[in-house]
């Protein structure tokens, strides 16, 4: 299985402790699980809705290309890939 390097940032690298973690999957959504058993579901829910879909507030990238132009979360994850995990700069 694939093994990614995942860098977060804001409320998310204070879920984790960290800005930067570790994930197995062969897909974006089993590396996010990945990282969700091993963190707590708290990761999770800042990530996904209750229906599992991404929440619109948060943007992520793999290799510098936005998911939202890929196969979103089914987007297929290979060794070393970098994935960038950001919230949705908002406001006036």
């Amino acid at each position: 299985m694939p093994k990614v390097t995942l860098r977060v940032f804001a409320t998310l690298a204070t879920v984790l402790g960290k800005k930067e973690a570790e994930a197995e999957g062969s897909l974006l959504k089993e590396a996010l699980e990945s990282l969700s058993k091993e963190h707590g579901e708290e990761f999770k829910t800042k990530i996904l809705d209750s229906a599992g879909n991404l929440r619109r507030h948060i943007r992520i990238y793999i290799n510098g290309k936005d998911i939202r132009f890929l196969n979103q979360l089914n987007t297929p994850l290979k060794d070393g890939d970098e994935v960038l995990i950001l919230p949705a700069v908002v406001g006036g």
